[in-house]
Parts: structure tokens; sequence; C-alpha cells
């Protein structure tokens, strides 16, 4: 007899032994079978008792009793004894309801599928049944198209017609009459299941059930060799290993169980040997971070005298790793790996290589608790009588003059040339192609922009901090000194790393088969980095590379919907993009609800409603998890609005156990999954970055795709004004609404928004920065810092900072330079000798700059 574990055992086994008591005994009976299995007993059910009642519903089924009016299900049919579902009385009819003609097959490749088979009979008590997805749409366009000209062949167009006029809204009884005219019964039965299985949304299941009528899949013989398969799976007879990590999940999974069950595909690639460095690309939601989880156990216990480090870029993600090797790992092999974020591996090598400077080597300064964010605002500014920043102005002055924030642009360029090249080697940045950067930059521009980052660099010194590239460019310039300390490393996330990264990683690791591995999806590329294997010196050839196509984790419905509005606005860029790949929706295996997509008055708004929307949601479910992605803002201001609201925020230092809900902007997503996702401000103007140069933006189209496919079930995206372009692609796949026909008023409570970095900013006492400056009072060089600065013409930028310099000189009794805008403002209406140094056409711009701001008023 070969024994076949179904994929809904473990958890239905989990369920009875987190009930406890005479439950619990029920669990353990199970464990017991299964203990006895892979333990080679010939009778593994010996004591156990059938139950009395027989059942119709799933073909040659054996149900036995166990403690507490609970049940075992199997399935029993030449030599094979599918071993399917523990539970309740209850619990045991609903699954049996939910599965009715559940036929174990074999497919062409020998691997063990699960297929759905009504009796010839058409029975009402045995068929197969289910409620409908309520999808839109005719049901025979869900299939292809050569697959229902196949069905339909012999039958006559009246009928073809009925069948074809299908939609999810029909009763099922709608397609047993049509079946019932069918006079070919095999065909007929094909037909009624493939159309209610197609009707309940399980695309899958009617692919399997049409491959069932075709031929091209059957039930297995007795002396088969079958393969593993997605839902099924042998249950070796000579492995106790097998039943003490079934008796490990069932007694402590929770929401991480699917790391222990892998798919067969999954598993192939975590347990696979490579002769060198390799490389998995998966689509979204194909399991990668499981995949990494399981290799980094594997490994462990393939290499036993060696350390095994894991490494990711956001911290949230590096903590999730941790918490599930622990779930997988057992004591010895956990002992022997490490998770780290790449920041937090950088640290512990400086706190080695210069001792002296601990307190440098933070995201907070050490002397006044600033953030990294507001130490940026204050030296990019020029505040507090530090100039240093200065000599970029040309540079600022150009991208503001074509509207692009150069306050980002620049920090995310100094970022690129550190990711691309050692401290030593910058002069190459002034001739060398700048991939994934589109505004033009002519040497003088480049030279300027080197020294800024050389005083950006001393600037962090001086406070005592340090950025996520500042820190990567220190550890490189020990790089000498860094040894093969690790056996093996796996980087998740991998196409977030830089060169420079990558070679810091490639010096710590020994050679060897199995040393580096590679994972991450194109697709998901958020990062500005200059990222090159070759260069890093951790070339993978085709042979190495393996490529993940199968999505695991979203509903139908929400993968559409991320579907859509991702390859509705690809640009060049991205598909020019190295391994650049999309997921066709036909490989999501379920069907969820529509993503909705919900208007409200405000942003504030819009967090009150996800808030207690979200809230509700995981009430009810007490298993579930939720998040709320917050667009348009960064995690600095994210994680300052958490605290306020007493939220925990995706930030790595707490545990996802820590809570049902979670706050996080789009990029911190990266590497969970929710059972709700709200992403909120997905408005006009906040996505895609209207002040990005228009060839960049599609990193704010990855970022939100990343986010979309983090939900399992339910994804809700929230607007206020007028939605995202990225969503007025996709209605089609939306369900267009406003916030109060799903939450009441009553209900959401006004949470406030997340601070701005300004907001937030901590002046030194008696030292006002230029954001506590009202406009009018600002000198054109504080003015040409703000927003209202983007657009501006490139001779009124450069009239500005000639002629408003925060002195008032005058020629006779014409003023000809002054001290703020205010004061240029109101002489170049009262004089016109002094709008001649404007020059006509500055001065016209300028009229209306002031129109604008609204400072005619100031005297």
């Amino acid at each position: 007899m070969k024994y076949i574990e179904h994929k809904d055992l473990r958890r239905s086994v989990r369920a009875l032994y987190k009930r406890g008591g005479p439950y619990q005994k029920a669990a353990d009976a199970v464990m017991t079978v299964i203990g006895r299995i892979t333990s080679e007993d010939p009778d593994p059910f010996k004591g156990f008792t059938l139950t009395k009642h027989g059942e119709k519903r799933v073909s040659k089924c054996r149900k036995y009793d166990l403690a507490q009016f609970c049940r075992l299900i199997t399935v029993v049919d030449d030599g094979f004894c599918h071993i399917v579902y523990a539970g309740s009385h209850d619990d045991c009819h609903a699954w049996l309801d939910r599965n009715r003609g559940f036929v174990p097959v074999v497919d062409a490749n020998g691997k063990l599928i699960e297929a759905a088979k009504s009796d010839d009979n058409l029975d009402p008590e045995t068929r197969v049944r289910g409620a409908s997805d309520q999808s839109y749409g005719k049901l025979y366009e869900k299939l292809p198209e050569d697959d229902f000209e196949f069905l339909v062949e012999s039958l006559s167009r009246a009928l073809v017609r009925q069948i074809e006029a299908l939609e999810s809204i029909n009763d099922e009884e709608d397609i047993v009459k049509i079946a019932e005219e069918i006079e070919e019964g095999d065909r007929r039965v094909a037909i009624h299941d493939i159309f209610v299985l197609l009707r309940q949304g399980d695309h899958k299941a009617a692919r399997t059930r049409i491959a069932l009528f075709r031929g091209d899949v059957a039930p297995p013989e007795p002396e088969t060799e079958v393969k593993d398969g997605e839902d099924l799976r042998t249950i070796p007879t000579d492995s106790p290993q097998y039943a003490k990590l079934f008796k490990h999940f069932v007694c402590t999974a929770d929401y991480r169980d699917w790391m222990v069950f892998m798919h067969p595909e999954q598993e192939r690639v975590a347990e696979a040997e490579f002769s060198g460095p390799a490389k998995l690309t998966g689509v979204s939601g194909s399991g990668k971070t499981c995949i990494v989880v399981r290799r980094a156990v594997v490994l462990a216990e393939r290499y036993p005298t060696g350390d095994i480090l894991v490494l990711t870029l956001n911290r949230p993600l590096a903590a999730l790793i941790d918490d599930l090797i622990s779930t997988c790992a057992s004591p010895t092999a956990r002992g022997r790996i490490k998770v780290l974020a790449f920041f937090d591996l950088c640290q512990e090598f400086l706190f080695q290589f210069e001792p002296r400077n601990r307190r440098l080597y933070d995201d907070r300064t050490w002397k006044s608790e600033e953030h990294i964010d507001e130490v940026w605002r204050e030296y990019y500014r020029c505040e507090l009588n530090n100039r240093d920043a200065a000599c970029m102005q040309p540079v600022h002055d150009s991208l503001i003059s074509r509207s692009i924030d150069s306050e980002r642009y620049i920090r995310e360029e100094f970022d690129w040339i550190r990711s691309a090249m050692s401290y030593s080697n910058r002069r190459r940045y002034f001739d060398m192609e700048r991939l994934g950067r589109s505004y033009p930059l002519d040497k003088r521009f480049r030279r300027l922009l080197i020294d800024g980052l050389q005083w950006w660099e001393d600037k962090m010194r001086d406070v005592g901090i340090t950025d996520y590239l500042g820190i990567a460019t220190a550890l490189y310039r020990h790089r000498n000194k860094l040894r093969e300390q690790y056996r093996c490393v796996l980087i998740d996330e991998c196409q977030d790393f830089g060169t420079i990264e990558l070679e810091i990683i490639a010096a710590i690791v020994e050679n060897g088969p199995d040393n580096l591995f590679f994972c991450g999806d194109a697709a998901q590329h958020v990062s500005w980095k200059h990222q090159s294997l070759k260069d890093a010196g951790v070339p993978v050839p085709g042979a190495r590379s393996k490529t993940i196509h199968q999505n695991y984790r979203n509903s139908r419905d929400v993968l559409q919907a991320a579907y859509k509005v991702l390859v509705e606005n690809l640009t060049e860029e991205m598909i020019e993009k190295e391994d650049f790949e999309i997921l066709d929706p036909e490989y999501a295996n379920f069907s969820g609800s529509t993503p909705l997509c919900l208007e409200a008055l405000s942003l504030a708004e819009e967090i009150a409603y996800a808030v207690a929307y979200a809230k509700l949601e995981v009430m009810e479910n007490v298993n579930r998890k939720a998040c709320i992605a917050i667009c348009g803002c960064s995690l600095y201001e994210i994680q300052e609005f958490g605290k306020r609201i007493d939220i925990p925020v995706l930030e790595g230092t707490r545990s996802i156990d820590d809570g049902s809900l979670f706050l996080s902007d789009l990029e911190q997503t990266k590497g969970f999954e929710f059972d709700l996702v709200c992403i909120v401000n997905a408005s006009d103007g906040m996505i895609p970055n209207p002040v990005t140069p228009e060839r960049e933006q599609f990193r704010d189209l990855s970022k939100l795709y990343v986010a979309m496919t983090r939900a399992k079930l339910q994804l809700v995206l929230s607007y206020s004004g007028t939605p995202s372009a990225y969503l007025s692609k996709a209605e089609d796949r939306l369900l267009m609404g406003k916030w109060t026909e799903f939450v009441s008023k009553e209900d959401a409570s006004l949470l406030g928004e997340p601070p701005s970095l300004d907001d937030l900013r901590m002046p030194a006492e008696g030292k006002a920065t230029n954001a506590d400056s009202p406009i009018g009072s600002m000198t054109g060089e504080q003015f040409l810092y703000t927003p209202n600065a983007l657009g501006l013409s490139s001779r009124l930028i450069e009239k500005l900072r000639e002629l408003v310099k925060g002195q008032k000189i005058r020629r006779g009794d014409m003023p000809v330079m002054w001290e703020n805008i205010a004061q240029a403002a109101r002489d170049t209406r009262a004089h016109p000798s002094s709008r001649q140094q404007f020059g006509p056409e500055a001065i016209k711009e300028f009229d209306e700059l002031v129109k604008k701001l609204g400072l005619r008023a100031i005297p």
C-alpha cells in the first residue's frame, strides 16, 4: 500500500490540536497513524474503528472514528490510501461537501493531482457542487479556446449557445438542465462538472477535469510510480523524520504553516545542488522567501561544519525570515543559521574594524536623536550656517526647472554612485553610463555631485550618523580585511542589491558548491542602484538560473487587478530590464472577492475608513492579518504616525506575531503576505510621483505592484480627489465605489495623517530652519528649495538667486536687490525700474508666481 497526504490534512490536524482537550487526543491519534506509516508498520490503522455510515459524496471513502466524535477521512483505491482530512463531525461534513467527487489522478509526468468527477447519474446528493464566486463574464470565455471546442464538438449549435450564455450568476440547476440534454454520458458529466467548477472560480480544477475527460490524466494503477504534486504528496514508509516534521507542524505552526508544506516545484529548488553561485527568479507570490527559508535549513544540514547567512535589505523581512527559520529548523541547524538585514551586517563588521566609531554607523545621530532624513534635509538646504551643499546648486536649479524634485533625485543619485563603484574609483562616474537613471548629467554636473557627496559623507561623520549606502561604502574600505567566514550566503530580494553590496557579500563566503544563492524578481525592482553580478565577481551561468512561474499566494481577482495595473502602465525601462517577467493571471489557483477601489474626501478619511475596515476584518477572523500601506510617505513619517495612533509599523523592530494590523509604506511590504491589504493615498499626484522624471516612474509602478500582490484574499485601493492614472487603466478589474458604502462614518474615527518631514524636524535650540519661515520672508535661495519652485524657468531661478539674497540694496531710490520674496514682490509692483532688474520675460513669470503664492497683500 502507498500512502498519500492531502494538502488539507496538516492544517486540519493542527486545528484539532489547537482546540485542546479531547480534540487534541484526536490530533494525537492521526499523528500516531503517520508515525506508524513512516515506521513501515503493515497496518497503521490497527485499533481504529470505521464509522458505521457510508459516504456517497466521495467515491471509495473510508472514515475512521476519533475521540470527541471526530473523524479521519481517507480514500482507498487500487493500492493507494489517500489520507485527506481530520476534524469534528461538522467539519468533516463541510470538507466532504466542498470536495464532492474527489478523485486522485496522475498526469502525463506521473505527478499526483486531484480531480473532481460526478457520478454518471448526476445524483443531487453526490454530484460536484459549490457556491458561485460572483465573478463577471461568460464562463466559457475562462477556458482556452481549443478546450472549449473539444468539449462541445459533437453538440448542436442550439445547445452550444445555451452553454455560452452561462455566467457565474446562473443557478447550478441551469447547468444541470443543460447537461441533461446531452446524450453522451461522459461528455454530459464532464460539461456539468467543468462549468460548475468555473462558476465557483476554480479554474485549476476545471482544467484538470478537462484533462480527465480527454484522457490526459487518469487514476493511478496499483504499481504506478508516482511523483508528488501540489496538493498530494507521498508519505515515505521508511522516514521517521517525516513524522517528526508532521508533528512539529501540528504542535507549533501558525500563520507560517505554508513554510513546512512546500509545493514540489518550490521544494526542488530549495533542495537543489549547484556547483557555484545560483539564481532563482520567481514571479510575485511564487514563494521565493519560502524557498530561501527552506534552502537555508537544507544547506545547514548538508554542510554541518559551516555557518549559513541569510541576507535581505529591509529589516522587517529579515525579522520574518528569522522567525520562519526558527519554525522550520532543528535546534542544531538553527544554531548555525544567521539572518540579517544588510545594514546590520555592515554594522557588525564596522564595529569590529572601527571600534572607536560605533556611534557613527546608525541611522539616528547619537548627538540629537535626529533621523537621517532630517539630517539630509538640513545639509541639502544649507541650513545652520553649513553651506557645503551649495556646490550642487547648479544641478539643483537645472532639475527644478524641469519639475524634478532635486532634493530626492540627488540623494538617489548619491546611492547610485556608491552602489556602482568604490570610493577610490569614483572618477569612473564622470564618463560612465548611468543605467536606470534618465536625466542627463554632463561632466561638470557630475563633478559637482561628487564634491557634494564627499561633503555629505563628511557631514554624516561629523554628526554621528550614516545612511544605507554610506555604511556599505565605509565597509568597502575594509574589503581586504573581510574573510570567507560563511559556508553559504542566501540573498532574498536580490534585485535591490547594488554592485558594491554584492561584492562585499562575495568576499565573506567560501568558494565552492552552493556558496551563493540569489533570489528575486525584476518586476519588483524598486531601488535606483547600479547592479551587475558580473562586476561584483559572481556571474551566474544559465545552467544555474532557475525560474518559478506559479503563483501560490494571491486570489485570481487580486492577481488580475495587479497584472492589469502593471501591464497597462509598463514602460520601456521596465521591459528592457534583465530577467523582467510578468505573471499571467491564469497561474492563480483560486478566486476571491473583487478588489475594491474606494473614494474618500481626504487622506485622513481614507486612513480612518481603512483602519475601521481592517479592524473589523481581523476581529471577525481571529487568525487573519491586515496591512494598511500608505502611498507618498516615507517610512520615517509612517513610523512616527504609527506611534501616534498605536498601530505597529513594518520596520523590523518587532515580529509580525505582535499584532494583526500593521502600517507600512509600499516598499516595506515586500516579502510579507496578508489576508487583507488596504493601499491608501493612491491618488493622482501621489503615485506616480509627479516630480520624478517620467522615465524613472517605473519604480513607483513596481512598488504599487509589490504592495498589491501582498494581498492573499482581499485588496482595497483608496484615493481622495482623483484616482492614480495607474488605477484608471484597470477599472474593469476593480469595483469602484465610496468608502461610505462599506464602512459607516460613525465607525471611522479620524486619526489624522502622517506628519511631513518638516513637521517632524527638531532644529537646534535658537536656530530656525528654512521650513520655519513663511514663503514671503524667504530669500531666493531658500525659496528654491520649496515645492513652489518646481517648474520655474532657468532665467527666473537665476534672477531669484541673484536678486533676493537676504540684503536690500538700492541704487538711488530704486531697490535693485531684496531681503526676501515679499519685498521683491512689493517693490516690483511699486517701482517699474525695479522690474527691469528681472528682465522682461522673468518679471512676467515672477508676477504670475507672486499671484499664485498670494503675496500681493504682504506690505
